[in-house]
Formats: structure tokens, C-alpha cells, sequence
């Protein structure tokens, strides 16, 4: 089962005890906002801050020789990442280090130190980072992408040195640490390990950081309100290589993987998930449709069939492509999000995979057969990885949270129910949410050689 508590000082922590890796503890330690949280003033500035942390950060009085030694004797595997909803620490050790591991915590959100030194570095990398990207066919196509998507908003892309060297020490510091709050704070624990111990040294460390209430809003509003650069729709990069290599991608705006999205913001007023708010739905439809966990099954299933769909036509029938894939992203709290077409083909074949692809996005037709096909292959999937810690924290993640009210216990546990009860005409009408008109489709072809 799961354990959940939630401390004085606004901390949630949800536990998780599994035998899947003898003798290891895993933690992800959550604060919501990331990227969505910076202003246009000050793009980058998280990112960066991050980034330095990673470089030269330490705690208290420890200098940042003695964390990476005291990291390396107790064999703690560390690293700190920000996403466009959240900043998280990922920790895994052996599970006698767990009071180790919260005294880690406690000292990063309570007493951060920084370095000029570090900072510094980190703008090197920064830079590096740049070159590398300007010089690789895949990540120089998705950034061109990117930046016509997000009308080269510097929050999503890049960002470039320009950006990275107009922010200082105290903006990005002022920048990250306000977000470092309690309120809000999620700290998802998984591993092997005793129950009792774990929560008494949450309790000892994590319930002795000061409060400190998150910063609103949660999310610039700013953010959902981009629209992307018309002029720049379909685009081509061309790099020299050794090599002729060719990729195309695809892109375009999704529901969040709950369901919710700017352009269908009454689709659940009625308490049921409904697109189209004239016709009456049946009180078996209504009652399939209430459950929390409906769209999110229904997302899932769309991303498996129209993957195994694209695969099939460009690959199998038309003979255009090495690989392809169709994701959604992973945004979970702000109300927009998109789906991503990746294509690897042959310099002779890409654009005309990459139209083809286009094509079969508006045309698709779900079928009885593809629906129990995809609902087995999700189901085998969330079985496999449940072998798997991080699987359970992913799991954890957001279930104490209140920007994302549809994700709690009893319903995540109903999954496998409500992904088998989905109907055809669920899947339809959940995919009227994903925009794949040629207007709405933005497309970016790199080739090399």
C-alpha cells in the first residue's frame, strides 16, 4: 500500500515499500513550478541555477569538497533537473543512508550555499551546451521547432549565450530558491526498507525545515497564452556531415495527460468528460466518463494506437521510414500541452514521410482492433514496469498535490479497470482535443551529408 502524511510546515511525503531492488531507496523530492514559473524578464534563470547547484552547491558549513565526499562514501547517486512543471531532486542509495538522504533534503531546502566559481561554470556549459546543439542534426531540427512553436520564447529553447550571460549570481539565486518552498514541496519515497524508520526520520529532518509558502502564481499565465509563428509553419535545417542522415518532426497542441486543455475549457463542466455539450450522454457513458482516471487511459491508448498506426503506414506499407514515433508530453498541471511526431528516413524519403505523417494524423480511423490491441500493450506495459522503482514514483508523484486534484490513490489504483471499460467512441472524442489540422500542424525537416 501507499502511506501518505502531510507535515506542519506544508511538506507531502508519500511511501511506497517494494522488494524490487533489495536493500535501495529511491526519493524524488518535488516542487512544483520549473519553467513555467520565470518570467519573460528573466528567461533561463532557473535552468541555469539548477545547473550551477549541480556544479559547486553546497550546504551549511559543508564545503563542496566534503558533499562529494560524503556523496561518495555512502554511495548516494544525486542529481537535480527542472522541467517545465517542477523542480526535482532524485536520490538513490542504499537504504541504510536514509537518514543521510533527509538530512541531504533538510539542508538544501532550509540552508542552500552558492558559488561564483560554480555559477561561472555553469555558464561555460551553458555554452558548450549551444555549440553542441547548433552542431547535431537532431537536437539543431527540434530546437528550430521549438522555437517557432514557442515564438522564440527563451523558456522553452536554447537558450542561447546571449541569454545566458545577461543573468547574475542573485537573480538566478532570488530566481531558484523561491521556489524552493515547502508548501508544496512532494517527497515521493520508494524502496526497500522499514516503514517505521523511514517516517521517524522524515519526521526528525523534513518536519524541522522552516515554512515557507510557495510563490504564486503557480504557472506565468503568459506561458499558455504563446502562440506560434505562422511564418515559420514548415522549416528546413541543413548541416554538413560525413554522413546523409535525415530527420523530420512534427508537432502540434495536445490536452495535458489529465485531459485538461485551453481549447476545451468546459469539457467537464457538466461533471463528465464531454466534447460535444448538446448531445446527452447515456448514464453508462456518464458514469465511465466521471472517473478521475478516464481522459489519462484514454490519452495513453491514443499514444499507443496512432504510434503503432504511423509505424505501420510509413514503415511497413510506404517503406519512407527507419523509425517513427508519436508522444505526448508529460504536462500534468498546466493546461495546454503537445503530441510529437519523430521520423528517421532517408534524405530522398523525409519529406515526403513527413507529409504522410500529416496526412494520416487527419484521416486516421480507430478500429475494434486497434483499441484491444493498444489496451494489451499498455497493460503489459504498466505490468513490466511495475518491477521497477521508478515506475512507483512516478507513480507517487502529484498525489498529494493540488494542481493536479484528478490524481489520488483510489483512483490510480482503478487503472487497469477504467482503461478496459474505454469505448471507441471515448477514443474519437478524446481525440478531437489533439489539433492536427494542416494549420495546426508545425513541421521541421534536418538533413545532413
Amino acid at each position: 500500500g501507499i502511506v501518505m502524511r502531510r507535515l506542519s510546515n506544508g511538506i507531502r511525503v508519500n511511501i511506497k515499500k517494494t522488494l524490487n531492488s533489495p536493500n535501495t531507496v529511491s526519493i524524488a523530492a518535488v516542487s512544483p513550478g520549473g519553467l513555467a514559473r520565470e518570467t519573460r524578464t528573466n528567461p533561463a534563470a532557473v535552468k541555469l541555477g539548477v545547473q550551477a547547484i549541480m556544479q559547486g552547491g553546497s550546504f551549511g558549513n559543508y564545503s563542496r569538497e566534503m558533499v562529494d565526499l560524503f556523496s561518495m562514501r555512502k554511495l548516494m547517486n544525486i542529481n537535480f533537473g527542472v522541467t517545465l512543471e517542477s523542480i526535482t531532486w532524485d536520490l538513490l542509495a542504499p537504504t541504510e543512508t536514509v537518514d543521510d538522504l533527509m538530512q541531504f533534503l533538510m539542508l538544501t531546502y532550509s540552508d542552500l550555499r552558492w558559488n561564483e566559481k560554480a555559477f561561472n561554470s555553469a555558464k561555460d556549459l551553458f555554452q558548450s551546451n549551444w555549440d553542441a546543439v547548433t552542431k547535431s542534426l537532431e537536437m539543431a531540427s527540434a530546437d528550430m521547432l521549438v522555437r517557432a512553436v514557442a515564438n522564440d520564447d527563451a523558456r522553452f529553447w536554447g537558450p542561447p549565450p546571449e541569454v545566458i550571460e545577461s543573468l547574475d549570481l542573485n537573480t538566478v539565486k532570488d530566481e531558484l530558491e523561491k521556489q524552493l518552498c515547502t508548501d508544496g514541496l512532494e517527497i515521493n519515497i520508494v524502496g526497500d526498507f522499514d516503514m517505521e524508520e523511514i517516517e521517524e526520520s522524515v519526521l526528525k529532518h523534513l518536519g524541522t525545515i522552516p515554512k515557507r509558502d510557495k510563490p504564486e502564481p503557480i504557472y506565468q499565465q503568459d506561458i499558455i497564452d504563446i502562440k506560434p509563428d505562422p511564418t515559420r509553419q514548415h522549416q528546413r535545417i541543413e548541416l554538413p556531415d560525413d554522413q546523409k542522415r535525415a530527420i523530420g518532426y512534427l508537432t502540434g497542441v495536445a490536452p495535458n495527460r489529465w485531459g485538461y486543455s485551453t481549447e476545451n475549457p468546459k469539457c467537464k463542466e457538466n461533471g463528465y468528460w464531454s466534447y460535444d455539450g448538446k448531445v446527452a450522454k447515456d448514464e453508462q457513458t456518464q458514469e465511465r466518463r466521471k472517473h478521475p482516471m478516464f481522459a489519462t487511459a484514454c490519452i495513453e491508448l491514443i499514444e499507443k494506437m496512432v504510434s503503432t498506426e504511423l509505424y505501420s503506414l510509413l514503415r511497413d506499407s510506404l517503406s519512407l521510414v527507419y523509425h517513427t514515433k508519436f508522444e505526448v508530453g508529460v504536462n500534468e498541471r498546466l493546461p495546454t500541452n503537445d503530441w510529437l511526431i519523430v521520423i528517421n528516413s532517408e534524405h530522398q524519403n523525409v519529406d515526403r514521410a513527413v507529409n504522410e505523417a500529416s496526412k494520416c494524423l487527419r484521416n486516421i480511423r480507430f478500429t475494434p482492433h486497434m483499441l484491444s490491441s493498444a489496451k494489451r500493450s499498455v497493460q503489459h506495459f504498466h505490468e513490466t514496469e511495475s518491477a521497477n522503482d521508478a515506475y512507483w514514483l512516478g507513480y507517487l508523484r502529484g498525489m498529494q498535490d493540488d494542481t493536479i486534484p484528478d490524481k489520488m490513490e483510489g483512483a490510480s489504483a482503478e487503472y487497469y479497470d477504467v482503461l478496459n471499460q474505454v469505448s471507441l467512441d471515448d477514443i474519437k472524442e478524446v481525440w478531437k482535443t489533439f489539433l492536427t489540422s494542416e494549420k495546426d500542424v508545425y513541421t521541421c525537416v534536418g538533413v545532413s551529408g
